[in-house]
C-alpha cells in the first residue's frame, strides 16, 4: 500500500505540473491523498498582520534586526579591517560587503530555512503593561497573524533605512562601535522608528496565541520552501496518506 501511495504521490506531482483532470483528483481521495500538490499554488492566503499592533514594535524590531545584522557583519569584518591596520600602504580590495547587503535583504525573510529571519518564526508578541514586546520563544512557530506582523514591521524599518543600514554596519566594524551606537544610527536617525515612544497600548488589545511546530512540521516547512517561486509566498502542501493537511503558516 506504501509503494502505491508513492506512486501516486509521484503521479500527482506530475499531474500538477499539467494540470490534473477531476476524475484523478478523486481517485487519488479516494484512497486517502489529501493535500495540494507540490508545484500548484496554494490558494489560501498567509495570515494578515495585525496592522494596529505596527508602531507598539517598529523600533524593537529594528533594534533586534540591527543587533543580528551588526554581530554578522563584525564577524565578517573585523579581520579584513586588523588586516588593512597592519599594512597601511597595502591596496586591499575589501570584501563583504556583498555579503552583509544580502544578510540585511534576508533578515525579515521568515520563509528561508535557517536563514536570518528565521528569528521572526521564534518571536512571540507579549503585552507587558502599556508596551507590546518581543519575547524569544526557543522554539519555531508557526508564522500566523503576530509573526507576519513583526514580519511587516522588519520590512518597513529595513526599507526606510535604506543604505543607511549597511553603511552603519560597515562604519561601526570599521571603528569598533557598540551595538547601541549602530542601533541609534540606524533605528533613531535614519529608519526614525525610535525617536518617539508610542502611545500606550491598549487594555482591549488582542493576542494571538504562539504555536510553536513540531520536529515534522518545521521539516515540513524547511521542505517545501525551496520549491516556492516568491521570497515570501503563501506555502506548500504535499500530498498525505492521511487527512492532516498541515500548512506550515
Amino acid at each position: 500500500m506504501r509503494v502505491a501511495l508513492l506512486a501516486l504521490a509521484a503521479f500527482g506531482l506530475a499531474g500538477a505540473q499539467m494540470g490534473m483532470s477531476g476524475e484523478e483528483e478523486e481517485m487519488l481521495e479516494e484512497l486517502g491523498v489529501t493535500g495540494t500538490p507540490m508545484g500548484r499554488k496554494n490558494q489560501e492566503p498567509k495570515a494578515p498582520a495585525v496592522k494596529s499592533d505596527l508602531p507598539y514594535i517598529r523600533c524593537e524590531v529594528c533594534r533586534r534586526a540591527v543587533e543580528l545584522a551588526y554581530a554578522h557583519a563584525k564577524d565578517k569584518l573585523d579581520k579584513r579591517f586588523k588586516h588593512k591596520a597592519k599594512r597601511r600602504n597595502e591596496f586591499t580590495q575589501f570584501e563583504g560587503e556583498a555579503e552583509i547587503q544580502e544578510f540585511i535583504e534576508k533578515v525579515c525573510v521568515v520563509d528561508k530555512p535557517d536563514g536570518p529571519g528565521e528569528w521572526i518564526r521564534r518571536t512571540d508578541l507579549i503585552s507587558d503593561g502599556d508596551k507590546l514586546v518581543l519575547y524569544d520563544t526557543g522554539a519555531a512557530g508557526h508564522c500566523e497573524r503576530e509573526c507576519r506582523t513583526i514580519e511587516q514591521a522588519c520590512d518597513e524599518v529595513v526599507d526606510a533605512a535604506d543604505t543607511d543600514f549597511s553603511e552603519a554596519l560597515y562604519e561601526g566594524a570599521k571603528q569598533g562601535l557598540d551595538l547601541e551606537k549602530v542601533q541609534r544610527m540606524v533605528c533613531n536617525r535614519s529608519a526614525k522608528v525610535c525617536k518617539t515612544k508610542p502611545p500606550p497600548l491598549s487594555p482591549d488589545r488582542i493576542d494571538y496565541p504562539f504555536r510553536a511546530m513540531t520536529d515534522d512540521e518545521k521539516h515540513m516547512a524547511d521542505m517545501c520552501a525551496p520549491r516556492r517561486r516568491a521570497a515570501r509566498p503563501h506555502g506548500c502542501l504535499l500530498y498525505t496518506s492521511d487527512a492532516a493537511d498541515e500548512e506550515d503558516s
